[in-house]
Parts: structure tokens; C-alpha cells; sequence
């Protein structure tokens, strides 16, 4: 509340009329009007009337027993900012003929501040004026003194929670004097939108220093001073951030020498995912070592070159094919299933021996340095505690919120930009992406020429790696492969166009997945009260 004008004067026999001037602000909160509940003790509040200048002005008036309940407002519309109500109400059992007076102005239930409150008091004459304010039982306070015909006791500020009490001895009554409003308080400036401004900068701060401090420390190592020095490790490392790193790749039409498919895309993605497994799989059915057959469902079985394949290979195509020879896609199959968990293991041990990282290889708990950590940590737990005692809307927490919510949401985004690659790794990297580009732009003729030179299963393998099936797919159609041949030497393309089937085979039926595209990963880149009346007040 910013004011509150309170003028009591008699009524009848025993009555008193409260009119209450209230100027009160929602701020940025969306309230319906003015609400007061006043306790039914001086009985049931009378000739209640209300008006409201610059907002809607319905009245609700319900008895609640105890208390009557006084809304003020539409119910359909509601308002924020400032705004003024006025509201008159008679409580006839005020007891005044007993020649005493003892009102609560306010109970300890109002549970918002009052930046000034006055109590006028007109239309009696009073011996001994007491205002008392403060928690109940409490006296003292502040004064009820004599002001020309009137009494007159201010309070500001009125604390929440606080009573505030009048009283004195009445020796006569006469006509009330006419009491004048006060007048309406300035209006506030509107700085929303520059907090919004402000606040959002802010924001973009710690997004940005989020990201700034991910790149950082996630800057990889690169060997010579050119990016042909880069991709093959030479010279003196130094340290560049993924973006550099990219900016060094090329196009290369030749496959990345000493490197499988399903290194190439743990390499660029930096993790080990469902990718990288399918990666291993279309490159051993490129091999020849797996077999696929049939529409729908696809069978699964060893391919001719099955005996070719490495010891270990060799060991889990056993255990895969021990109970039966074929394997039909599309329903949950156990030991497919197994195997790709095994096949995924595997590949993060190996990621961690490999040697191509530094920091956070493939598998590993990626983290900013505990202080980053700490301090966001912090922010967050002492926002929790504003959202908890109501305070998030003011400026202190305002501002708390627009740092910490982005720093703690940047953190989770950039933290896959923290994994450092060494110069060897990024090396590879570089060869692995340059060939990435020259799939995703080949055309009709670079797939004939890997036809003509026996490659074009093994590139459909790493096209199934890299990302760019569909891209490389798009070439393939515009080749000259007869369509006879292009079935058989596209197969590992198929671990992409019939991904679903996998997908079902190695999850449980009550399982679910998801699903997204290859590609070069985003990391390379008595006291008071006692009397009667009173009440609480606030808004609906």
C-alpha cells in the first residue's frame, strides 16, 4: 500500500462509519481490486459502498461468519500498477454509548506495508486519545492528538503484520466535518522495459561468458603453425578453439588412412553414442562381415568375409549367432541388443586409450572447474530461497535470476565444448571432417569413380559415420552404378534408411528411444489491538 486515509466518525446509536482511502500498487502482480476482511465483532458491516477512480468498482460483500469479506473489482478483469479505491461500511455495534471508543484500524494478519497510514477521527470529543501500534500487546507507538475538529494520528511507515489501535473516553458527539480525500499520488515511472533490457543484457553476459569459458578451456591442441601442418601433427603445438580448428578442414576425396568409420564420428561427435555403434556396424556390413537380406523385416547374418574379421570380431559374432544363423530386424533381440551395449563399452575404453584427447575423452564426466561450478552453485541455492520467501520479484533477485538461471543453463549446454583433443586427435579430426564435406557435397561422378575403384561400400560405411548418408544416397542416384549393383554396394547405408528396425531390435518393447542425424558434432565447434473492527486488507 502506498497511503491509507481511515476516517472514522459516529453513526446511529452505537455505530461508527469507517470510509478508507487506499492507494495501493500491484506492481507487476495481476490482482482483480481492493480486498478487506473485517472481523464481525461491532456486527455485520452496513451500508457498505465503494468506488475506485481509474479501475472497475463491482462490490462482493460476504459474510463469513466471523468476518465479512470485501472485494472491490471484476472478477473477469484484473490490473497491475497503481491505483486508488475508496470504501465506506458502518459497523453498528461500535458500543460508543458506553462513552468508550476502541477501534483496530488494522490487525496483525495485513501482511503488506503501508507507506503512510492516517487515522482521522471526527465527530467526537474525546478525554484521553491513545494510537497504540505494533505487535499485539504491544503500546505505545504513536498519537492520537487533537488537530482543529478532528484527531489525527500518523503512522509511516506501517510494517506488515503490525496492529494499530485508537481509543479514548467520549464525552460528546456531534456532527461529523467533511473530511477531503487526499490527492492522488504521482504515478510511478514505468522502467520495465529497461529492466527487461537490462536484465536480458545481463543474461546474454553470463550466457556468454558460459560460452566463452567452455571454449576456453576446451581449446584443442594442433601441431605446426599451418593447417596442413594441423592435420598431420607437425611441429610445435598450441592451443585453438574449435571454431579455428574447423576453419581448417578442407574437402578430401580419400577416406582418413589407419582410421575405422566409427572412429571418425566418436572424433568429430566426441562421444560415444548410438552413432558411433552404427558406425560399427555398417562398416563390418560394408566388409562383407555382416550380412543383410530380405525387405521387411531385414535379416541379419554373417557375411562371406565373416571369417576375415579380427579375433575379436570374430569372438562376438559367435556369441551373436549362437542359438541361429539369422536374425530378423524390427523386434527386440537380446543378444543383438548385448552386443551393441558391449560393442559401445568397448568403443569408450578405447576412445580413453587412445590418446587422442587430453581432457574429457569419450566417456568421461565433463565438468567446469569447481569454482565456476561453486559460484553458480551458490547463486542458485540463494535464488531458491527468494523463490521461496516470495522476494523474486525484487530487484535484488531480479538481478540474481537473470545471471545465475543463464550461467546454470549455460553450463549444461556448452559443457560438451569442454573435451580437449590432443594434436594427434585433432589431426584425425581435421582428416575425418575434410572427408565429411566431401561426401555431404559429392555428386554423380565421385560416386562412379568410387565404384570404379572398389570403394563404394567402404565410403557408404563412412557416409552412414559422417552424416551424410542422405547426401551421399542423393549421389548415388545420380550415378551410374547400375541399379542392379548399387543395392549390394550401398548396404551400409541401410544402418540409416532403416534405422527404426534397429532400433526396435536392441530395445526392450517398453522402452523408448530417439533418434537424430549424423554429422560433424557442435563441439568442434493492553497494548495494541483488543479493540473491535479492524481486520486484514490486501487484494484478490
Amino acid at each position: 500500500f502506498d497511503a491509507k486515509q481511515i476516517v472514522v466518525s459516529p453513526i446511529g446509536e452505537d455505530g461508527v462509519r469507517i470510509t478508507e482511502v487506499v492507494d495501493q500498487d500491484f506492481g507487476t502482480f495481476e490482482r482483480h481490486g481492493y480486498q478487506r476482511l473485517i472481523p464481525n465483532d461491532f456486527g455485520v458491516p452496513t451500508d457498505v459502498v465503494a468506488t475506485a477512480p481509474h479501475a472497475e468498482d463491482d462490490l462482493f460483500v460476504t459474510d463469513e461468519g466471523d468476518y465479512t469479506r470485501i472485494r472491490i473489482g471484476d472478477p473477469d478483469i484484473t490490473y497491475t500498477g497503481q491505483h486508488r479505491y475508496v470504501l465506506s461500511y458502518t459497523l453498528p455495534l461500535a458500543r460508543i454509548s458506553l462513552g468508550l471508543l476502541a477501534l483496530d484500524i488494522s490487525d496483525e494478519n495485513t501482511d503488506l506495508e503501508t507507506g503512510r497510514i492516517e487515522i482521522i477521527v471526527t465527530g467526537f470529543e474525546l478525554t484521553d486519545p491513545v494510537c497504540q501500534t505494533g505487535d499485539v500487546g504491544a503500546t505505545g507507538g504513536c498519537e492520537l492528538v487533537r488537530d482543529g475538529d478532528v484527531y489525527r494520528a500518523v503512522i509511516e511507515p506501517l510494517a506488515p503484520h503490525k496492529v494499530v489501535t485508537i481509543r479514548g473516553t467520549i464525552r460528546s458527539v456531534s456532527e461529523p466535518v467533511e473530511v477531503a480525500a487526499p490527492p492522488l499520488p504521482d504515478r510511478r515511472e514505468d522502467n520495465s522495459a529497461a529492466w527487461a533490457l537490462g536484465l536480458c543484457a545481463l543474461g546474454a553476459l553470463a550466457a556468454g561468458g558460459g560460452f566463452l569459458t567452455a571454449r576456453r578451456l576446451g581449446r584443442d591442441q594442433v601441431g605446426g603453425a599451418t593447417a596442413a601442418d594441423a592435420a598431420f601433427a607437425g611441429g610445435p603445438t598450441r592451443l585453438v578453439t574449435d571454431a579455428e580448428l574447423d576453419a581448417m578442414a578442407t574437402t578430401e576425396f580419400e577416406a582418413p588412412r589407419g582410421l575405422r568409420p566409427w572412429q571418425g564420428t566418436v572424433l568429430l561427435a566426441e562421444k560415444v553414442n548410438a552413432f558411433s555403434v552404427s558406425a560399427w556396424f555398417s562398416d563390418l556390413i560394408a566388409q562383407e562381415v555382416l550380412l543383410l537380406s530380405g525387405d521387411s523385416p531385414q535379416v541379419l547374418s554373417r557375411g562371406p568375409k565373416s571369417k576375415d574379421a579380427a579375433a575379436d570380431v570374430q569372438e562376438e559374432l559367435d556369441r551373436l549367432f549362437a542359438s541361429k544363423e539369422e536374425i530378423p530386424l524390427g523386434k527386440y533381440q537380446p543378444k543383438l541388443a548385448s552386443l551393441w551395449k558391449r560393442v559401445q563399452t568397448s568403443q569408450v575404453k578405447a576412445a580413453k586409450d587412445s590418446g587422442w584427447w587430453t581432457k574429457f575423452p569419450p566417456g568421461s564426466q565433463l565438468k567446469f572447474p569447481k569454482l565456476y561450478g561453486a559460484i553458480v552453485a551458490v547463486a542458485m541455492g540463494i535464488l531458491v530461497v527468494c523463490i521461496y520467501q516470495h522476494w523474486l520479484r525484487a530487484w535484488p533477485a531480479a538481478i540474481l535470476a537473470a545471471l545465475a538461471i543463464p550461467a546454470y543453463v549455460a553450463g549444461k549446454l556448452y559443457r560438451p565444448l569442454l573435451p580437449v583433443r590432443s594434436a594427434e586427435g585433432s589431426a584425425l579430426a581435421l582428416r575425418a571432417e575434410s572427408f565429411r564435406r566431401f561426401l555431404e557435397a559429392s555428386e554423380g561422378k565421385h560416386v562412379d569413380w568410387a565404384w570404379k575403384h572398389g570403394l563404394l561400400r567402404e565410403y557408404s560405411a563412412w557416409a552412414v559415420a559422417l552424416g551424410a548418408a542422405d547426401a551421399w544416397g542423393r549421389a548415388i542416384a545420380g550415378s551410374t552404378v547400375p541399379p542392379q549393383q548399387q543395392a549390394a554396394l550401398t548396404m551400409p547405408l541401410v544402418m540409416h534408411t532403416n534405422s527404426g528396425e534397429w532400433m526396435q531390435s536392441r530395445s526392450q518393447p517398453s522402452s523408448s528411444g530417439s533418434s537424430s542425424s549424423g554429422g560433424f558434432s557442435s563441439s568442434f565447434s493492553s497494548g495494541g489491538g483488543g479493540g473491535g473492527g479492524g481486520g486484514s486488507s490486501g487484494s484478490w
